[in-house]
């Protein structure tokens, strides 16, 4: 691991790194066949945001015009392919297990799981600000994108708690930022539940691979929030991450995922 990613993940912080991924992984008929072949829940296509606060928490959805870089020309909009590496062949899977192996700051026994993703923006297009709950490694294949980064400390408690709860997006609101400008072979690395907002500058499409890194501390952090979010409703003041009761939520979260047979890929962390 290198000792300077290592040291920013260590304080939460953002870092750029260069990449060597196959651009043919993103070349326009392997992303035809990826948008052609995925499973219905796993390609979402939407309009672009018209500003840096997205008015209301709903995205407008589309579907894809023919070719996907020939529609994302035409249009504005985000295409997000969701689990290429578990759908979209052996080459993907070897995509995330290399950027994992030369970027991520995390040691293999702190994640959990991981996801990997295709993204594909239009020239121009903006994405409002919002949250992760995990921290982001994005390769950039082909365009420009800038990432206007925020540290977790700028989200309150509530928008913690309800970011998995349908107010995924932000309301806008000036606080220190910074930018990680990412092009072909660069990438990023954007820490957990840190607020960005996104914009893709120049003429071409923006294709990067995004990996969600959901750390042990990402899934314990989501199971915390996720039972405070639940005990508020209650009208009980929760202790926020951090506190004695930490262990006992997490337990309770496992507890009522099982009764409900969701959320299985969050147990035992």
């Amino acid at each position: 691991m290198h000792a300077a990613r290592a040291e920013a993940a260590a304080q939460l912080r953002p870092f750029s790194f260069r990449h060597a991924i196959d651009p043919d992984l993103c070349a326009p008929d392997r992303l035809d066949w990826l948008c052609r072949n995925a499973p219905p829940a796993d390609l979402g296509v939407q309009f672009g945001d018209a500003g840096p606060e997205r008015a209301g928490d709903r995205p407008e959805y589309t579907t894809l015009r023919g070719h996907v870089l020939d529609d994302v020309r035409e249009r504005t909009l985000q295409i997000r392919i969701f689990r290429v590496a578990d759908w979209g062949g052996a080459a993907y899977r070897e995509a995330r297990d290399e950027i994992l192996a030369e970027a991520s700051p995390y040691a293999p026994a702190e994640l959990h799981f991981v996801t990997t993703m295709v993204r594909v923006f239009s020239p121009g297009c903006m994405v409002a600000l919002h949250g992760d709950p995990d921290p982001k490694l994005v390769c950039a294949v082909e365009g420009h994108t800038t990432w206007h980064v925020r540290d977790r400390t700028e989200m309150t408690p509530l928008q913690h708690e309800r970011l998995l709860r349908g107010q995924f997006f932000l309301p806008w609101r000036d606080c220190p930022e910074e930018q990680l400008e990412v092009g072909p072979g660069d990438g990023c690395h954007v820490p957990i539940r840190w607020a960005h907002w996104l914009t893709h500058e120049g003429d071409e499409p923006a294709v990067s691979i995004e990996l969600g890194l959901w750390t042990r501390e990402a899934v314990q952090l989501r199971k915390v929030h996720d039972v405070n979010w639940g005990l508020r409703r209650l009208r009980l003041r929760p202790s926020p991450p951090g506190g004695r009761y930490d262990a006992l939520k997490c337990r309770a979260f496992d507890a009522v995922s099982l009764v409900r047979g969701k959320g299985q890929e969050f147990r035992g962390a």
